[in-house]
């Protein structure tokens, strides 16, 4: 009897092993066919449809008012003031309010949006990529690696990674509201288009530098202990 008794948690140890195994394999999957996918949606918009969508964008907003609510909604996706309200909870629930649950998503959204922030720097970095309104002013396209001036810094979009990263860590923790993450995601991360500040596919793969982050950062945090669910 107490033999059994002792070998049960064993069991589950390892059967817990398992699934985290088979979720990490599943991941990696996904990843293998998503990467080289979106690589060449990348490709084929850098020439074929990025500057068609980006003048179409230039052209359809001749109002300075639209334009201006279009680039305050864009504005929701800066990263300072989630990184700033992720630590404060995480404090709180953390050692304040005890509430380890709270303080581990808390904890995913400050790692998702600050990691991915950090791969979409080094991307910036590394592709130089001139921005639309500097072709629109300039007719400059393409571009000069390793820059960081600020028309240089179109590809990946950083405002797209910061808020897919937070609307899919809500996602995990709530997901019948997905509706309302993906809406709320998908407004930010186009306004970014259509105020010229990005290209098509630069949104797109700062969404999936995010998406790819967030969905690995959560495994981690699960196979350290650290769950997110009650």
């Amino acid at each position: 009897m107490n033999t059994h008794t002792s070998m049960a948690p064993k069991v589950e140890c390892r059967e817990g092993n398992t699934r985290q195994q088979i979720s990490f394999n599943r991941i990696k999957k996904l990843i293998l066919i998503s990467f080289p996918i979106v690589v060449l949606f990348c490709v084929i918009g850098y020439f074929f449809f990025d500057l068609i969508v980006a003048k179409y964008c230039a052209s359809i907003f001749n109002s300075n008012k639209i334009r201006s609510i279009i680039k305050d909604v864009s504005k929701l996706g800066i990263a300072t003031f989630y990184l700033i309200f992720a630590a404060v909870c995480f404090i709180f629930f953390r050692f304040i309010k005890k509430r380890r649950v709270w303080s581990n998503r808390a904890l995913l959204v400050f790692l998702s949006i600050s990691f991915s922030g950090i791969l979409v720097l080094i991307a910036k970095f590394i592709f130089g990529r001139y921005r639309p309104k500097v072709f629109l002013e300039e007719q400059l396209y393409g571009f000069q690696f390793f820059q960081l001036k600020g028309k240089l810094t179109s590809f990946p979009s950083g405002h797209a990674s910061t808020i897919v990263a937070l609307m899919l860590v809500l996602y995990f923790i709530s997901p019948k509201y997905r509706v309302i993450y993906f809406s709320i995601a998908f407004v930010i991360v186009i306004s970014r288009v259509l105020v010229c500040h990005h290209y098509l596919t630069d949104v797109v793969f700062g969404s999936y530098i995010a998406a790819v982050t967030t969905v690995c950062l959560k495994h981690v945090l699960e196979k350290n202990g650290l769950p997110i669910q009650e």
